[in-house]
């Protein structure tokens, strides 16, 4: 099906690292919007150059020229950079009636309306499988934002992977399950193939293994609609050998160890921000 071009005319990014990247390659891939009326700002003028030759976008050292008469300006750098990159002359230098959208993780709608005075703020929350087009990302709006930035923000990141949107108040939760989970999900690969590899595979088969193991299981999920114990109950048979591999699962505390993991992520995220 075709996709329906954005309401926008520029978009531009401050920030051209790898988050910004994989958007770049959704919204260029999908014909969202045509490359010349994508900026980026971008220190490095080599990344810019690796920018300008991979996907015709105009990418530069100079993040006011980057941002100037841009519908959309989205904030792609590091929560950390914020408040070095985004200052008031940048501000300064965004058009009247510029809507802004963040990827920055830790950074609210509150702090971000400082950042842009009565700018219509869209916060996100994506995760790093948008590089390849499967990412998960919960998005969140202030009042001012209209519902024409709601059908942009969610073509933007739907050209990426799949998109919910959320009240602010449960961000923090979902980056402890999808901005996290694909370290959590590499991990269980890595470990999968381990046991592979102990039981005779070559390490390279084990890995494959693994992780399609662990894509195509998701996408069963999703597209099946059924409940993930109803999926697993239909490969697991009385007294067979996946309920014997479940059960030892089980006595190592699966279940609690996740449990355990995300309310460390919420601990430290409140940790970082002072709470």
């Amino acid at each position: 099906m075709e996709k329906k071009p954005l309401n926008l005319q520029k978009i531009a990014f401050v920030g051209g690292g790898a988050m910004a990247e994989a958007i770049i390659k959704g919204i260029v891939g999908s014909g969202l919007l045509a490359p010349e009326n994508i900026f980026v700002g971008n220190p490095t003028q080599k990344h810019c150059d690796y920018l300008n030759e991979k996907y015709h976008v105009q990418a530069m050292s100079d993040n006011k020229a980057a941002v100037a008469d841009a519908d959309l300006v989205i904030f792609a750098v590091k929560p950390q950079v914020a408040p070095v990159a985004l200052t008031e002359d940048l501000m300064g230098a965004m058009k009247k009636g510029a809507w802004v959208l963040s990827i920055m993780s830790s950074i609210s709608i509150e702090q971000l309306h400082k950042y842009a005075p009565d700018c219509p703020v869209i916060r996100t929350m994506p995760n790093t499988p948008l590089a390849v087009g499967a990412g998960m990302t919960a998005i969140c709006c202030d009042e001012l934002v209209t519902e024409e930035m709601k059908a942009d923000a969610a073509a933007i990141f739907g050209c990426c992977g799949e998109t919910e949107f959320v009240a602010e108040s449960a961000i923090e939760a979902i980056s402890a399950i999808s901005g996290c989970g694909p370290g959590y999900c590499f991990v269980i690969i890595d470990a999968l193939a381990d046991a592979g590899v102990r039981a005779g595979l070559p390490r390279a088969l084990a890995i494959k293994l693994a992780a399609q193991t662990l894509a195509g299981s998701g996408k069963l999920c999703l597209e099946s609609g059924l409940h993930p114990a109803q999926l697993r109950d239909q490969v697991t048979s009385p007294g067979g050998t996946t309920i014997a591999g479940i059960h030892a699962l089980e006595n190592h505390c699966l279940r609690g160890a996740f449990y355990d993991a995300v309310q460390a992520v919420l601990q430290r995220s409140n940790e970082l921000q002072g709470k």
